[in-house]
């Protein structure tokens, strides 16, 4: 049965003046924020450096280290469109004509989410002409604060959140999936003395560099491969990559991807590390909804009304931690797949109360692989945050 999530509703009362015209009769969706996972990639490292670290024959790929592929490309296209066609559905008017109400920003950091905010721009206004934007020049804070050297996490804070959550390291679900994986990729290295690096059953570990915080250990190595797996089949690769699995790999990666949503969990969505990472984004976010000035990212005037950022599965852990939110889906092992948009909405009514509400869209797995969007709109969730998203 497919999670359902009931509608988070804040009322902020803002004050206004009564000119005589007509009051619509249901409330008028007036700004949005989507933030998107950038589209289908090659892992980050070489498939050399994969079979040093885990024992298994990765394939290559078409493209270098972490750059999307052109499968990615058309695949975050079709999603776009599918988000597009929901907005214009609804009567969005920033999607229904040309204006200059709407703002694209990219993480500069990687090609890849200049590219995905490149896709943005050709594929939300089909007919107008808008471009991506992004910092030239160094980490941008809204993506990662840590990295551009503007928070740092409390290391006390960091560490005894990171022991609270090791208990998720040892749940059934992970051992289930580090067991599969370990049998899929090196199924000697756990025994007796030829213990190896390639045996999964080392204990998590948190470690510092360079003032971030970072996981090692089997969930940390595992978690890496389960993603890696995910976005083999979400390229198209020939079944027969995935080895003793190729008979059922959406079986298998739904067996493996637990051990990277408890990666997850285990830094990326711990309240200290998010806040530090992306507690500028989560401002930004606070300020454009509530129409205050938006200073960290370029070029939003007042009258902007869509906010577009393009990023990482990173940011979306971050925000889901910030705001208190949570979501899984029943055709997707990964809750931050490539192409998942995170969406904010600010809806006002006639009484003129403003609401707030969260969406999550994805692509089933097999959308993903077969590049299409076509239930995406149907298999929408609105999330129920469990902190304020305005202050």
């Amino acid at each position: 049965m497919k999670k359902t999530h009931t509608v988070f509703l804040l009322a902020l009362f803002l004050t206004g003046c009564s000119d005589g015209a007509s009051v619509p009769s249901g409330p008028v969706l007036e700004k949005v924020v989507l933030l998107s996972r950038h589209g289908i990639r090659s892992p980050t490292a070489s498939s050399g450096a994969l079979r040093e670290k885990t024992g298994f024959d990765w394939p290559e790929w078409s493209v270098a280290p972490g750059e999307m592929t052109p499968h990615g490309a058309v695949a975050l296209g079709a999603m776009v469109q599918a988000v597009r066609t929901h907005y214009v559905d609804l009567g969005f008017d920033p999607l229904r004509s040309c204006s200059d109400s709407m703002r694209i920003w990219a993480d500069g950091a990687d090609h890849r989410t200049q590219q995905t905010g490149q896709i943005w721009a050709r594929n939300l206004t089909l007919d107008c002409h808008v471009s991506a934007q992004w910092q030239e020049h160094g980490p941008d804070p809204v993506f990662n604060a840590i990295s551009a050297g503007r928070a740092v996490p409390s290391k006390q804070e960091t560490e005894r959140g990171f022991a609270s959550m090791l208990p998720v390291s040892k749940s059934s679900n992970v051992r289930r999936g580090l067991q599969a994986l370990q049998t899929l990729m090196a199924p000697g290295g756990c025994d007796g003395a030829s213990h190896t690096v390639w045996c999964l059953r080392d204990d998590a570990v948190l470690e510092w560099k360079k003032g971030a915080p970072r996981l090692s250990g089997g969930v940390a190595t595992a978690g890496m491969a389960a993603e890696s797996l995910l976005l083999l089949y979400s390229e198209g690769f020939p079944l027969d990559v995935f080895g003793s699995a190729k008979a059922d790999v959406p079986g298998l990666l739904k067996t493996v991807l637990p051990v990277h949503e408890a990666e997850s969990r285990m830094l990326r969505r711990l309240p200290v590390v998010a806040a530090a990472r992306n507690g500028v984004m989560a401002e930004s976010i606070r300020a454009f909804l509530a129409d205050r000035p938006v200073t960290e990212i370029p070029g939003v005037p007042d009258s902007t009304r869509l906010l577009v950022l393009a990023g990482h599965d990173t940011n979306q852990d971050a925000l889901a931690a910030i705001f208190g939110l949570s979501w899984t889906f029943d055709d997707q092992p990964d809750s931050t797949a490539p192409d998942t948009v995170l969406a904010f909405e600010r809806w006002r009514y006639p009484d003129r109360h403003v609401v707030v509400r969260v969406r999550i869209f994805h692509q089933s797995l097999e959308e993903l692989r077969a590049g299409q969007a076509s239930g995406v709109e149907r298999s929408m969730q609105t999330l129920e945050p469990g902190k304020a998203i305005l202050l």
